[in-house]
């Protein structure tokens, strides 16, 4: 680390950066004088271009205070790329092994002041790890040092823990009797590889020094407990016991008595007082809670008797325990339910009584029963439990319910009429579709002759007219469609057509046949498809009505020079597409009105735009029809964002 900071002051530094390149004398003369290497305490500097070649090398001895040449191992790792730096964030460091010995280095890329590029080159500085080095790091903590590499013969302790710290990549300890500890940790090369063992031993004098101590706490704890023990016993015998046999007299005759208005008075200013006061207070609660009990159960039964619905506790054998009068009043039907529910003929028991013997969690079972005086009476029953789940009890409520059958009744036959009358529509509007259908297609047909001059020219006005004629023909067919389509699929003859197919040629389509509309707002439509997309098993006519009602939305509600994207990813076996806008937006009081037959926003800003509000209810049907769904999120002038999402096999399969 300390190595590393000195790298770092040198390589980010615009002098260097120039360096490395000009060569610079001026630089050489201020900063690479003879003494450098001995005030940064360092055996190496080297400067490297941004090729790999040495630029500028110092090499000395800094124990014979001699200039030498620059190690040969050093320079063959130089030539091999294992201690240049190729990028900006690049930082080599370990230990190699040299013919001189092992040696500390540290690689950084030279760079500008704010460690900023372009890479210019690196800066290596390296220092060997001799005895002098040694013998410093010893001196500062105040340890004893032993190193070894690799390539030597180790003493047996260091061969002992090898595969731990060379393999395992730990530090291991290893006790050396009560005097000593030593650690052992590996020092790895510039690739991660270990290259040697270093040993640290520290002296155990603060495993000595508690050993002592705590002797000394052990007697001390055993004199203090004696002396405790003993004043502690005195003083309970003489200020406790007694009092507490008192107080356990009290409770016992309170119990006796149930009295809870009796009182505890003990003389004193001390805990077992305080306590006395709590009992008092404790009683005078229960006390008071005794009588709020009572109002309740008062309570309780005057609003139970006050209902018109029958409320009864039963045993589990169905014996009753407790009724309000209003199932008092009844009480014919109720004998006739128990009759039913105890019947021994399998052909009347009935499978309430069957599950409320059973041990579950309470439950409500419904019965009904008619009453002598012909009412129909609808009885809810649940068992209680207690809390290994047997039953205790059975909670029973009724509520008559004569009208209720009568209304349910009439709402029955009004639903079959609704029904018939729904299937009717959707008939009548599947017919006129089609009688519709085809005068508005001779009605466009021969208004695109006209337009396209077939039979002979026009004048700009007719020409203007004819055209408008083929638009608005045009824009009717298309609501009758969607009409018919509706009406197909909530008469259940909506068929889909199953094929594989490229979702982006869908996508290329549709943008394809609305980039003239979107020109002319100068809306730019981005497709973000995912390249590894598979085909998918859909009716491709079908989707691409979709996508081309989403997109089309999207344009249309889109302000001018806007953008529309859409999506499409897959996540697990279903394909998530999203058509994105940045337009008017939608209100929050306007979203349940969304995918509705024939709804339409009611907001000011939205109703300059046309549209019949088929075109959504028809993507929810398509796409429910595929096995997927539809969802939306929108804000007012922030744009809306449409998606749905289909499986990729299709629901046929």
């Amino acid at each position: 680390m300390s190595i590393d900071r000195t790298a770092r002051d040198w390589a980010f530094w615009d002098d260097t950066y120039e360096f490395v390149d000009t060569l610079s004398p001026k630089y050489i003369e201020s900063n690479l004088d003879d003494s450098t290497l001995y005030d940064l305490d360092l055996n190496v500097m080297l400067f490297i271009n941004k090729s790999g070649k040495v630029v500028y090398p110092m090499s000395v001895d800094l124990i014979n205070e001699a200039n030498v040449p620059v190690p040969t191992g050093i320079l063959e790792q130089i030539d091999s790329g294992v201690l240049t730096t190729r990028e900006n964030e690049d930082y080599i460091h370990g230990v190699i092994l040299l013919e001189e010995g092992p040696m500390l280095i540290v690689a950084r890329p030279i760079l500008l002041s704010l460690e900023e590029g372009p890479y210019a080159g690196t800066l290596i500085l390296g220092k060997y790890i001799d005895s002098s080095y040694i013998a410093s790091l010893e001196e500062r903590t105040q340890s004893s040092l032993s190193l070894y590499t690799l390539d030597t013969e180790m003493p047996p302790d260091f061969r002992d823990v090898f595969n731990e710290v060379t393999i395992e990549d730990t530090t291991a300890v290893n006790i050396l009797g009560d005097e000593r500890v030593a650690g052992y940790f590996a020092l790895r090369d510039t690739t991660g590889k270990p290259v040697a063992i270093l040993r640290a031993d520290y002296p155990r004098e603060l495993y000595a020094q508690g050993t002592k101590t705590l002797f000394y706490i052990y007697g001390f704890l055993l004199i203090c407990g004696m002396v405790i023990g003993t004043a502690t016993k005195f003083s309970l015998d003489r200020l406790l016991v007694s009092r507490l046999i008192a107080i356990d007299s009290f409770l016992e005759k309170v119990k006796k008595e149930k009295d809870t208005s009796k009182r505890l008075e003990m003389e004193g200013e001390d805990e077992i007082h305080r306590l006395s006061k709590g009992i008092n207070e404790m009683l005078s609660s229960i006390r008071l809670a005794e009588q709020e009990l009572k109002a309740r159960e008062y309570e309780k039964k005057f609003i139970l008797d006050s209902l018109e619905e029958i409320v009864v506790l039963r045993d589990p054998n169905f014996n009753i325990r407790w009724a309000n009068k209003t199932a008092l009043k009844n009480g014919d039907l109720l004998t006739a339910e128990v009759k039913e529910l105890k019947s021994e003929k399998p052909q009347t028991k009935k499978a309430i009584y069957q599950k409320l013997q059973q041990p579950q969690a309470p439950i409500w079972t419904d019965q009904e029963f008619t009453s002598p005086e012909g009412k129909t009476w609808l009885l809810r029953s649940k068992p209680v439990c207690d809390e290994a789940g047997n039953t205790i009890a059975v909670l029973e409520t009724g509520v008559e319910i004569t009208e209720r059958k009568k209304y349910e009744t009439e709402l029955f036959h009004a639903k079959q009429d609704a029904e018939v009358a729904n299937r009717t529509k959707s008939d009548f509007l599947a017919n006129m579709s089609h009688e519709l259908r085809t005068p508005l297609n001779s009605i466009i047909g021969f208004s695109d002759l006209l337009y396209e001059k077939i039979y002979g020219g026009l004048n700009e006005r007719q020409v203007k007219a004819v055209g408008n004629i083929s638009s608005s023909g045009k824009h009717l067919l298309n609501l009758i469609n969607e009409i018919l389509d509706l009406s197909k699929v909530e008469a259940g003859s909506f068929e889909l057509h199953y094929s594989m197919f490229w979702l982006a040629e869908a996508f290329a389509e549709v943008r394809d046949m609305l980039f003239p509309f979107a020109a002319s707002k100068g809306i730019k439509i981005e497709l973000e498809i995912e390249n590894s997309l598979p085909r998918i098993n859909g009716d491709r006519e079908r989707l691409t009505q979709v996508l081309s009602n989403l997109m089309t939305n999207a344009v249309k509600f889109s302000n001018e020079n806007g953008c529309v994207r859409v999506k499409a990813l897959q996540s697990n076996n279903f394909i998530n597409i999203t058509v994105s806008d940045e337009g008017i937006g939608i209100a929050a009081a306007d979203h349940d009105k969304l995918f509705k037959p024939f709804s339409q926003i009611d907001s000011s800003s939205s109703k300059k735009y046309q549209g019949t509000g088929l075109g959504l209810a028809l993507v929810k049907e398509i796409v429910q029809l595929h096995g997927g769904t539809v969802w939306f999120k929108s804000e007012v002038g922030k744009g809306s964002t449409f998606g749905f999402s289909i499986p990729l096999c299709g629901r046929n399969e």
